[in-house]
């Protein structure tokens, strides 16, 4: 958040170690009876969540919206694979009763002012660091770090798209059936808490692997890049030449950029660690199969273990139930969606109106009928989910 210099704002200048005193004093001397978080993992957070779990303090998580456009993401509790959304599809089927479906409100995604603001918080951290020496990034490397690889990618942007462009349009003309696989940025939470990887080449090399021997030698496999990548780390040599040792060069293809919902709509299916282009799949009524812990892995919505091997899926795509699926995006809408985002100054003024909304409205808190149902599905969902916490 940039909270500019005449904004009235707490500035913490401690260490982690001492931070749980600092906040737990905070809440105690103040009264707090609800925090607001972007995101529930990041350090201080996470310490600042359980002291207020201890204290009977409510806890709200905004993230990015688990539906784009026009969405941004605030629950109760926490986000991702820490959602208390229901996973058993007779309960979501019930609970889904009554509720109205989600209504996109058009909003522009600015993202030349996210680049900016971007900027600002990194000049900030550098004119600052004097008075805010003990700042840690959550990301795994600093910004002087990630420069190596963001001014290079910024500075051959146009020939780079240019490339995927061409790439894309020679890989079209080809009646062979694709699956369809985006890739995730490394720092995400997302594959770092919630999947069996550490590294997103594990993730490649493992649908690679699972490709070359059990789809069909007709199917092809379409690799895109996260659109935010910093690029330090080349995937495009890394999947070319475990392509080349595996020999299906010629049925692999990578590009940089691209409209993601008009690939995934020439596909035979999506695969995916956990990455919310799943729900644009979904929407698009294509079968997907996720390889990490997701709120949409649901059975009759995806495809995953322990009852699906990757192996199988390239044979036998299943599409998803929608009306299952509609029914899940109304509770989605209900207990875990606000209209607006954090880049434009229509975006964020929707996002407070609504999350003031949320806070106040007590209807949208589970009845004890569908706080039961919610926990019995999460029960049910670790039984056979070994990912994330």
């Amino acid at each position: 958040m940039l909270w500019g210099l005449n904004r009235k704002a707490l500035n913490y200048t401690g260490t982690l170690y001492e931070w749980p005193e600092w906040i737990g004093r905070y809440y105690r001397e103040e009264g707090v009876t609800d925090i607001c978080l972007y995101g529930d993992w990041r350090p201080r957070h996470w310490e600042a969540v359980r002291l207020a779990y201890a204290r009977g303090i409510r806890v709200w998580v905004f993230e990015e919206g688990y539906l784009r456009a026009g969405f941004s993401t605030l629950e109760e509790n926490g986000v991702n694979g820490r959602s208390s959304l229901p996973v058993n599809p007779q309960d979501i089927r019930e609970m889904a009763v009554g509720l109205p479906d989600p209504e996109a409100i058009k909003i522009e995604n600015d993202i030349h002012d996210k680049v900016v603001k971007a900027i600002l918080h990194h000049v900030g951290n550098v004119c600052f660091w004097p008075k805010f020496h003990n700042y840690r990034t959550h990301r795994p490397t600093n910004i002087f770090f990630e420069l190596r690889g963001i001014l290079p990618r910024y500075l051959k942007r146009k020939s780079r798209q240019k490339r995927s462009m061409e790439r894309w349009a020679h890989f079209q003309k080809s009646d062979d059936p694709y699956f369809f696989y985006p890739l995730q940025l490394v720092s995400d939470s997302q594959v770092q808490l919630y999947s069996p990887y550490v590294r997103v080449q594990e993730a490649i090399a493992d649908v690679l692997a699972s490709f070359v021997l059990h789809a069909h030698p007709k199917t092809r496999l379409l690799i895109k890049n996260h659109p935010l990548d910093n690029g330090l780390i080349n995937y495009g040599e890394f999947i070319k030449g475990f392509a080349e040792e595996l020999g299906i060069s010629d049925r692999v293809t990578y590009v940089e950029d691209g409209s993601t919902p008009d690939m995934i709509a020439g596909s035979r299916g999506v695969v995916l660690i956990n990455s919310t282009v799943g729900l644009m799949a979904l929407d698009q009524d294509k079968p997907v199969y996720c390889m990490g812990r997701s709120i949409y892995n649901i059975e009759g919505l995806t495809q995953s273990l322990p009852t699906t091997p990757l192996d199988v899926f390239w044979r036998a795509p299943k599409a998803p139930n929608q009306p299952l699926y509609r029914a899940f995006k109304r509770i989605l809408n209900a207990q875990a969606l606000v209209h607006g985002n954090f880049y434009s100054a229509q975006g964020i003024s929707l996002a407070v109106a609504d999350s003031v909304r949320r806070f106040e409205d007590s209807h949208v808190h589970l009845q004890p009928k569908h706080r039961q149902m919610v926990m019995r599905s999460r029960d049910d969902f670790s039984k056979y989910r070994k990912f994330g916490i």
